[in-house]
C-alpha cells in the first residue's frame, strides 16, 4: 500500500505536510498549487501502472469539469475520475484537456473530437454541450433521455448493504450525513440516490427517523459542522452508526467526534463513500464504499471512440459495481 512517506517523496514536501493536506487541516498555511499537487500524486499512486500497448488515436478530448478546480480539491471523487480518463487517453496516444462548464470557449471547443462531461448537468448545461455538435459522454448521472451516451455508479445496493452490516452487529439506531448538491446554470436541487435509498429501505424496516438525517454542502467543512449539529440536537440519542455520503465529509465527521470524545468505532461507527486516497489515512482509517472512478474514466474514453465511429450508435447506460471496504472506522 501506498505510504504517506511516498506521496512527500512524490511531491516533494514533508511528511507532515501531507498528513495535514490529507486530514484538509485548515490551520496549515499552504498554498493551492502545492495542496493540489499532493492530493493529485496520492491518488495517482493508487493506480497501477498499465503496459499494455494500446492503438494510437490521436484523438483529441476536453473534459467538462462540473465543479471548479478548487471545489474539486474538497471532495477528490471528481478528480479521481479525471485522472482515470487521462490514465486511459494517454495510453492510447490522445490528448485531454480540462475545462469547467462556465470557462467554455465556444468557438476552441468545435476543434476538439468529443467531450467527456463530468458531474451533474442540467438540461441548459446538457443542450448546450450536445448543440457544439461533438460526441458527448457523460459520467455522473443517466442523460439517456438526451440522447447521450452515460455512466454512473451503483450507489443504491451499497447502502442496503451497509444498513444490514449496522443490524447485524447489532445496530438499529442508524443515521446519515448526506452532501447536497445544485446545479450550476438552473441551481436545481441533484437527486442523491444513497438518501432515497436510505430512506426508503429504513423505512421498509421500520427504522427511519428523518431527525437522524443531516445534509449539507460536500466537503470536510461541511461533514465538521454537520456532525457538531449532531451532536448537540441529539446528545445521549446519537446513532451508533452513521453513513456519510463522501471521504471528505467522513474527514470532518471524524475531527467533530474526536473533540467531543466521542470514540470511533466503540461508540459510533461510520462507513462513508468514494475510498479516494484519504480514507487510508484518517484516524481511525475509513470503511468506505469503493468506487471504480478509473474505470468509470477508462469507460469513457472507449465509449466515446465508439461513439465517434459510429454517431447513429443507440446511447447507453453504463452502470459501474461498487465495493465496500473494511477498515478501522466501522465494526
Amino acid at each position: 500500500m501506498t505510504t504517506i512517506k511516498d506521496v512527500a517523496n512524490e511531491a516533494g514536501v514533508s511528511i507532515s505536510t501531507v498528513s495535514r493536506i490529507l486530514n484538509f487541516d485548515d490551520t496549515l498555511s499552504v498554498g493551492e498549487d502545492t495542496r493540489r499537487r499532493v492530493l493529485e500524486v496520492a491518488e495517482k499512486l493508487q493506480y497501477k501502472k498499465r503496459n499494455k500497448r494500446q492503438v494510437k488515436t490521436g484523438k483529441q478530448i476536453a473534459i467538462v469539469q462540473w465543479h471548479t478546480d478548487k471545489e474539486e480539491l474538497s471532495d477528490l471523487y471528481y478528480l479521481q475520475i479525471e485522472y482515470g480518463i487521462e490514465n486511459k487517453a494517454a495510453s492510447l496516444g490522445a490528448t485531454v484537456e480540462r475545462v469547467t462548464y462556465e470557462s467554455i470557449d465556444k468557438n476552441r471547443i468545435k476543434n476538439f473530437d468529443g467531450i467527456i462531461a463530468v458531474g451533474k448537468f442540467d438540461k441548459t448545461e446538457v443542450t448546450e454541450l450536445a448543440s457544439y455538435g461533438l460526441p458527448v459522454i457523460c459520467i455522473g448521472e443517466n442523460y439517456l433521455q438526451y440522447g447521450l451516451d452515460c455512466i454512473r455508479s451503483d450507489f443504491e445496493s451499497p447502502v442496503r448493504k451497509i444498513v444490514d452490516r449496522f443490524i447485524e452487529k447489532g445496530i438499529n439506531d442508524i443515521g446519515m450525513i448526506a452532501g447536497k448538491e445544485l446545479t450550476v446554470t438552473e441551481k436545481q436541487g441533484v437527486r442523491d440516490p444513497r438518501v432515497a435509498t436510505f430512506n426508503q429501505y429504513l423505512s421498509e424496516k421500520g427504522l427511519y427517523n428523518s431527525g437522524f438525517v443531516f445534509q449539507g454542502p460536500f466537503g470536510p467543512d461541511s461533514g465538521f459542522e454537520l456532525m457538531n449539529k449532531a451532536i448537540g440536537e441529539l446528545g445521549d440519542k446519537l446513532p451508533h452508526g452513521f453513513m456519510i455520503g463522501s471521504d471528505s465529509m467522513a474527514v470532518g465527521v471524524l475531527r467533530a467526534l474526536q473533540q467531543h470524545n466521542i470514540k470511533v468505532p466503540d461508540r459510533v461507527s461510520i462507513i462513508s463513500f468514494n475510498d479516494v486516497a484519504i480514507a487510508k489515512y484518517t484516524s481511525p482509517a475509513l470503511t468506505t464504499v469503493h468506487v471504480h472512478t478509473e474505470l468509470m474514466g477508462e469507460r469513457a474514453i472507449e465509449m466515446l471512440l465508439q461513439r465517434i465511429k459510429n454517431p447513429k450508435k443507440v446511447p447507453e447506460l453504463t452502470i459501474i459495481a461498487t465495493e465496500l471496504v473494511n477498515r478501522e472506522s466501522s465494526k
